[in-house]
């Protein structure tokens, strides 16, 4: 069996950076959650966003995180979150953060 996230992932380091950011709330969801994650594998992480952060912002916070974990993350916002989506990773979704 595989590490949870948890251990693999610095959680910690991610609140942190996390507390600076206009993220009202972030889950982690995807392979590391269901633990069939590979070492290539993407972070798939889940953000609600302040009223008025932008396209930018958004772009820097996910720029951001990949250097601090040194790992591709897939960052979406639950504003764009597709409806056919969202109850597959409203499923999985382990909240990390919350303000």
């Amino acid at each position: 069996m595989k590490e949870s996230f948890k251990t693999v992932i610095d959680i910690s380091s991610i609140v942190e950076f996390f507390k600076n950011q206009p993220i009202i709330r972030a889950y982690i969801f995807g392979s590391y959650v269901r633990g069939d994650y590979r070492l290539d594998s993407d972070l798939d992480v889940l953000v609600e966003l302040e009223k008025g952060t932008d396209l930018f912002k958004f772009i820097k916070i996910k720029q951001q995180l990949e250097k601090l974990l040194n790992k591709t993350v897939d960052l979406i916002s639950s504003n764009g979150l597709s409806s056919r989506i969202k109850p597959y990773i409203d499923k999985e979704k382990v909240l990390i953060y919350e303000k």
